[in-house]
């Protein structure tokens, strides 16, 4: 039974061509299997004033450039965030129609933090 929820749930996820990680469960826990990748879309000066740790600096002006040097796995669960979720939301949109699959806008980045449980690095 467990089987077919979690393959019923990933069918509807790539329907949807949106990744979204569950609200009980931190984002960070939610794919074990694939390594997740975090990417800040703001500029190089806002991204040296703070950004989540981990996370890799790629500007929504070079995403559709660069994302296949950084992530050449379409199906790799990719969350981004800027800082008011409005870039982010265009990243998302720019990476699914390159076909990316697994895309989740964490919106700003104090709400990036706290839905991923990633702390600020200054």
């Amino acid at each position: 039974m467990r089987t077919l929820l979690v393959a019923t749930t990933l069918a509807l996820a790539a329907a949807a061509n949106v990744y979204a990680a569950s609200p009980a469960q931190p984002a960070a826990q939610t794919v074990a299997s694939q390594q997740q990748v975090v990417i800040d879309v703001r500029t190089p000066a806002e991204f040296a004033d703070g950004h989540l740790q981990g996370a890799q600096l790629l500007p929504l002006d070079r995403i559709a450039r660069d994302i296949a040097a950084r992530v050449p796995d379409k199906h790799t669960p990719i969350q981004l965030y800027c800082r008011s979720g409005r870039r982010s939301a265009l990243a998302v949109e720019t990476l699914q129609a390159l076909g990316y699959t697994r895309l989740q806008n964490l919106g700003g980045l104090e709400d990036a933090s706290r839905s991923s449980q990633r702390p600020i690095v200054r």
